[in-house]
């Protein structure tokens, strides 16, 4: 039986090593809210998550 092996360029191990972290940096941002907040909170926070994901996503479409 014939081994294949696939051989990766230096820019698709970037593209790989980045995105792993950035998985790790986005689970490592937990979001949940305390029992306090209030839906306006509840809110804000959702904003700015969506906000950090959008801004990650562009960041691995450009390469």
């Amino acid at each position: 039986m014939p081994y294949m092996t696939k051989v990766w360029t230096p820019a698709e191990l970037a593209k790989m090593n980045e995105e792993s972290f950035l998985v790790d940096l986005l689970d490592t941002i937990k979001f949940s809210p305390e029992i306090g907040d209030n839906d306006a909170t509840i809110d804000l926070l959702k904003k700015k998550l969506e906000i950090v994901e959008s801004h990650i996503q562009h960041r691995l479409d450009a390469k």
